[in-house]
């Protein structure tokens, strides 16, 4: 980042941030007035905020990662986003466990793993820190606090840096939008499963058709694959893979859940 320099800094009075921001039940412009004395440490429960969530944004670089464990959907037909997916109809993340941790081993979504942080694009090339005050991440007299002197501490910064590079990325995920929606490689599909000999509908959601993809001419696929596209494209396909395994996981926690009920 060029210039982290703190907008708002010149009030001692907590500035709310405008508009909303999923999952930010409380944001705040971070200033050194404000909030000074404060800090953030990882909580005992550090992803219980995000137990309830079915699914969270993606950017454009985590595709290769994400696509490894998640279903990666997109939001809208025209002007959305990739999404990671994390349950099926009425459930909760499956992800989360009852303590708040996030599953082993799987890919955590820059979205959630920056959180309570994010950043906001200011003039001159300036950044507003955005904290969710409502965290229970942020505490007075933290060994981790928000500023160091004057400046945002080290591991203030880290978390910043690690935001803005998200935002950043974002221009880029705008980019792979427009080329597929601009190309009608997006469509609405459905996922069943099938039970009894017959097929429950779970849920509708907008997806790359592969047989578009494979239909296109030869100079739209050469300048797809130039831009990086074309790779990022057939990694959101592979993703759909991974509905069967949501489902078994599914499966799982429900079976977890009566069997807890019963006992």
């Amino acid at each position: 980042m060029s210039d982290s320099s703190i907008l708002n800094e010149g009030t001692n009075i907590a500035v709310a941030a405008q508009g909303t921001m999923f999952l930010y039940q409380k944001p705040e412009y971070l200033n050194k007035k404000t909030h000074d004395g404060l800090g953030w440490t990882l909580p005992q429960n550090p992803y219980d905020f995000a137990k309830d969530v079915m699914s969270i944004p993606l950017v454009l670089s985590e595709i290769p990662s994400a696509q490894k464990f998640y279903p990666i959907i997109f939001s809208a037909l025209d002007d959305g986003q990739p999404l990671a997916v994390f349950s099926v109809g009425k459930a909760s993340n499956l992800f989360v466990d009852s303590n708040g941790m996030w599953a082993s081993d799987y890919y955590i979504p820059a979205y959630l793993r920056r959180y309570p942080f994010a950043t906001v694009a200011g003039e001159d090339d300036k950044v507003a820190v955005v904290i969710d005050r409502a965290s229970n991440g942020i505490l007075e007299n933290s060994e981790l606090p928000f500023f160091e002197g004057e400046n945002l501490s080290q591991s203030t910064q880290s978390m910043v840096d690690l935001s803005v590079r998200y935002e950043a990325d974002r221009k880029n995920t705008q980019e792979f939008m427009r080329a597929i929606t601009s190309l009608g490689l997006l469509n609405e599909q459905h996922l069943a499963q099938p039970a009894d000999g017959e097929s429950i509908p779970l849920t509708n959601f907008i997806s790359i058709d592969g047989s578009k993809v494979d239909g296109l001419p030869q100079n739209d696929l050469e300048h797809l694959n130039k831009n990086g596209f074309l790779a990022l494209i057939y990694g959101q396909l592979f993703s759909q893979e991974n509905w069967g395994r949501l489902i078994a996981r599914m499966t799982i926690a429900e079976d977890g859940s009566s069997a807890s009920s019963v006992s």
